[in-house]
């Protein structure tokens, strides 16, 4: 049963193309008066762009991961990578292999920024001082041994670059917060109360002495060091930036509070969504899909409309099969949809609290709700590098890098992750596979060896609607409930990342 609503539509707005309904006529879209069809989408992948804003959180999914660092992951963004024949890869790469899986490659392609085009590239020479070696059993060479890469995020790409180097290369990491967030599974807990404890991780039990709380304030790179807030120095022979992106709660959380209060936050939004009967959400990417679907697997009868600016829901990275599938089953669940109409109150709308509003739209339509979340897009955490990096940093405020993740004119600094200009998916799959390969080449680098530079991967995104449905794009195939349920809804990759990433027991 769909919902319908009420629009007034305001003088001053002239009548704009009305959104596509994808090939099934028979979804609560909300048109456009005076619309015309939208034109056909044509199956094929659009070429990438190169510093579009990502989708929030780690919602999409998380299948293979190439040890030769050619994979995608998890939550989409707006690039869509060219597809390839298939590789070989080590089998024995690292624990965020056996999360990801395999995946095949294809050449990179990351702007015309790149210093060096060639895809070998000579080591330059190692410091002359560097700080002592500790908690690396290594018999590498001298160089390996006076090494110490400093990582500054425990995202996706920091994690998996540490845990890479770990009993190889001497390291430090960095983050503000005492636990990881495994936002992967963020939208579930803003639901089920028992579920937010599961997503954030503890770096101290995986990492030792080599995890250092803290914010970093500036960075040197004319003599190798970076200064935390307490005022601390610590000096890098490389540094390794992976501060990833920061977006609204509760896709994302803020890494000025801590995790013990994080998720109180979550279990207070649970609570806050029980008790609403009418619900907005605004966005329809990945986040506002996810969010969707996590309510009304575990309260059937809320009312929900989902308003996104643009005329489909996610973007042109997915097939339009996918779209029409996820279309499709959140239309069966009642769900109302505003399509290629912006929130233009949301600025005054109190989000996340249970508290009667209306929603406003730029088209003049306007939505009764006692419960309005957003999840809008996210955007990189890169503003601390302004002072010294300023330069380095394009439109969309990522870091200019090469294909071996250098980033553009400073020496020993790297980018990994979603806060580089890579154009790729901005996804923990990617991430993940970026800094993997980047402490491949480290270790390559200091042994004289030429670095491997980063390739693309075909598109594979996992969309749950709840642990028991979901829709996949699995290199150009399309997977439903049954097989999304398996590769990830069911638990989000939870028990993975405990175990076989961060190597700890998960809480009960």
């Amino acid at each position: 049963m769909f919902h319908s609503q009420s629009r007034t539509p305001s003088p001053a707005t002239s009548p704009r193309q009305s959104p596509s309904t994808s090939p099934t006529s028979h979804f609560p879209v909300s048109p456009r008066r005076g619309s015309h069809p939208s034109p056909r989408i044509s199956p094929k992948h659009p070429r990438p762009r190169r510093g579009s804003s990502p989708n929030p959180v780690g919602s999409a999914s998380l299948p293979s991961l190439p040890s030769s660092h050619t994979n995608n992951l998890l939550t989409p963004s707006s690039h869509s990578p060219a597809s390839s024949p298939v590789e070989k890869h080590d089998r024995t790469i690292t624990d965020l292999t056996f999360v990801f899986g395999k995946n095949g490659s294809a050449p990179h392609k990351g702007g015309n920024h790149s210093r060096d085009a060639s895809p070998k590239v000579s080591p330059s020479a190692s410091p002359k001082s560097s700080p002592k070696k500790s908690h690396v059993k290594s018999n590498g060479s001298e160089e390996q041994s006076n090494a110490h890469v400093v990582i500054v995020g425990g995202g996706y790409a920091g994690i998996a670059i540490a845990r890479k180097l770990q009993g190889k290369i001497n390291f430090t990491l960095i983050d503000p917060k005492e636990r990881f967030h495994h936002h992967i599974g963020a939208l579930r807990s803003a639901v089920r109360t028992d579920f937010a404890k599961k997503t954030f991780i503890p770096y101290k039990a995986t990492f030792g002495k080599q995890f250092k709380q803290g914010r970093v304030k500036d960075v040197k790179t004319s003599d190798r060091t970076i200064i935390l807030e307490t005022g601390e120095t610590i000096s890098y022979t490389h540094l390794v930036i992976a501060t990833g992106c920061t977006g609204p709660f509760p896709g994302r959380v803020d890494d000025t509070i801590t995790a013990d209060e994080a998720i109180s936050r979550y279990n207070n939004l649970a609570e806050q969504i029980e008790t609403a009967d009418k619900i907005v959400i605004v966005g329809g990417g990945v986040a506002g899909i996810e969010l969707t679907g996590e309510i009304l697997s575990a309260h059937k009868n809320k009312n929900v409309t989902l308003i996104h600016a643009h005329q489909h829901l996610i973007n042109d990275d997915v097939l339009p099969a996918v779209r029409t599938k996820l279309q499709e089953k959140l239309a069966r669940y009642g769900v109302t949809f505003i399509l290629d109409e912006r929130v233009k109150n949301l600025d005054e709308v109190a989000t996340n609290v249970s508290k009667p509003t209306t929603v406003k739209t730029d088209a003049g339509t306007e939505v009764s709700a006692d419960l309005v979340i957003r999840c809008t897009g996210v955007k990189p955490n890169t503003a601390v590098f302004a002072n010294n990096l300023g330069g380095k940093v394009d439109d969309s405020g990522r870091l200019k890098v090469n294909e071996l993740f250098e980033v553009d004119g400073v020496e020993h600094v790297y980018a990994i992750g979603a806060c580089n200009d890579v154009a790729e998916v901005k996804m923990p799959r990617h991430s993940t596979a970026q800094g993997e390969l980047l402490a491949e080449n480290i270790v390559r680098k200091l042994d004289n060896k030429e670095m491997k530079p980063h390739t693309q991967g075909q598109l594979m995104m996992e969309i749950s609607l709840g642990p028991n449905a979901g829709v996949s794009q699995v290199k150009g195939l399309i997977l439903g409930s049954f097989l999304t349920k398996y590769r990830k809804s069911k638990d989000l990759f939870v028990h993975r990342f405990w175990k076989k990433v961060m190597k700890q027991e998960v809480p009960h």
